[in-house]
């Protein structure tokens, strides 16, 4: 399944274990092609050890492809060509419990080794390698849309930018529930590892936060190329009318510079709607603000709850979580459905894991599945669409109005939709 090495390029595998403590020469060259992949301005030696540390305690895995005739001057005499990261996570997939996954990051290839297939080599060796060793679903999210479509991978979560205008408050419909307290976020770094926990379990499309997440939560750093502590953030808390802490909120103040006066939000992490609003209506209520902006998901809560709706404005919609099928019973029988049935789908897959007819039996919201042969397929769809019906990304309708599904009835559509239907539009707030 995998592709062969191009020629003149080698791939190296190493772990975190390697880069703890005092980052080793490769760990080192390896990062800084990272960086320049993502243009950020580079790192020192104390911040090199700081990412390093991080990655030893997500259990990092690197892959790393060297063009070993490259000559002075070039960087790539020591430099990766290409890299790509890869660490144990789980992702909530709408069952009893979160799925095992591989977060694939920091992949990049230099513009001098561009159309070589350096990508298709290392990303096919490790979803090689994932499968191999039982992990049924590999994600990752994109800088670019059109890059992991041809891997099998399918969108699985998508994201809004919003701004929320509030000139006159943010006058939500009902009154509040719950309390907030303003306070220093560097002060509650175990109430967000709980409630980041506790988001995970409730939200469908939710993946594991690494350790660089909680470190931008309390302010210890603002970003992989700047990791000084940040002085402008701020922190609130959010208790239920029972004292529970269920949502916790870090903002900033863009400046006097920027009109309107700007709460930006840099984390809402929240484990139910009145949470939310009330954090969100207590950005609201800061004197001289006029306007609210963050990230949200597609079905937010918050224009439902406002007495005028048209103070909240999506800004943009982008792809956001992308999802690669590994092992489709293993898949499949990890979250719930709606409903009993039984049918015959065929998948197509270039790379193999999910190829073939399958079929689906679902009984009591749980779905058994098993290849099978000489049986006439009712549905046919690619790896790619499977992934985003897998989560209700996408209703088998959409994909069938999109020309990307075909079911031998109309009526099967029905069937598809009820399935795979969720409670909720699948959300991502982490980014990797």
């Amino acid at each position: 399944m995998s592709s062969a090495t191009p020629q003149g390029i080698n791939l190296e595998f190493f772990a975190a274990e390697q880069a703890a403590k005092e980052p080793e020469q490769r760990w080192v060259s390896f990062s800084r092609a990272v960086g320049r992949g993502f243009h950020d301005p580079g790192t020192d030696a104390d911040s090199d050890k700081i990412l390093a540390e991080m990655d030893l305690q997500d259990g990092v895995q690197y892959i790393g492809a060297y063009d070993r005739s490259a000559l002075a001057p070039s960087l790539h005499v020591s430099d990766p060509v290409g890299t790509y990261q890869y660490y144990p996570g789980t992702l909530n997939v709408g069952g009893q419990n979160c799925l095992t996954v591989h977060q694939i990051t920091a992949v990049t290839v230099s513009p001098t080794h561009r159309r070589r297939g350096i990508l298709r080599s290392m990303i096919t060796t490790h979803l090689q390698q994932a499968a191999g060793a039982g992990v049924p679903v590999a994600v990752l999210t994109a800088t670019e849309a059109t890059i992991y479509g041809r891997f099998g991978f399918g969108l699985a979560a998508e994201q809004c930018r919003f701004e929320l205008n509030v000139e006159h408050g943010a006058r939500l419909r009902r009154p509040h529930t719950g309390s907030v307290v303003a306070v220093d976020p560097a002060s509650i770094k175990e109430q967000m590892l709980a409630l980041r926990h506790e988001h995970q379990q409730v939200t469908v499309g939710a993946v594991s936060h690494r350790a660089f997440d909680i470190g931008r939560d309390t302010g210890a750093w603002e970003n992989h190329g700047n990791l000084k502590p940040v002085k402008n953030l701020r922190a609130a808390v959010h208790y239920d009318a029972q004292g529970t802490a269920d949502g916790y909120l870090t903002y900033t103040f863009e400046g006097w510079a920027k009109e309107p006066a700007t709460m930006s939000v840099k984390t809402l992490c929240t484990t139910n709607g009145a949470a939310r609003l009330e954090l969100l209506d207590y950005l609201g209520a800061h004197d001289l603000i006029k306007r609210v902006t963050g990230s949200a998901p597609v079905d937010d809560v918050l224009p439902i709850a406002l007495e005028n709706p048209r103070s909240y404005r999506v800004l943009g919609r982008d792809d956001h979580l992308w999802l690669r099928i590994l092992n489709l019973p293993a898949a499949f029988s990890a979250r719930n459905y709606h409903g009993d049935a039984q049918l015959v789908i065929s998948v197509s897959d270039e790379l193999g894991y999910t190829a073939g007819t399958w079929q689906l039996q679902v009984v009591d919201g749980r779905m058994s599945v098993q290849r099978v042969e000489g049986q006439d397929p009712e549905a046919w769809l690619d790896c790619r669409e499977l992934a985003s019906l897998y989560l209700g990304t996408r209703s088998a309708t959409q994909l069938a109005e999109a020309g990307l599904l075909d079911t031998a009835t109309p009526q099967l559509l029905t069937v598809l939709d009820r399935l795979f239907a969720g409670r909720q539009a699948p959300y991502c707030q982490v980014d990797f």
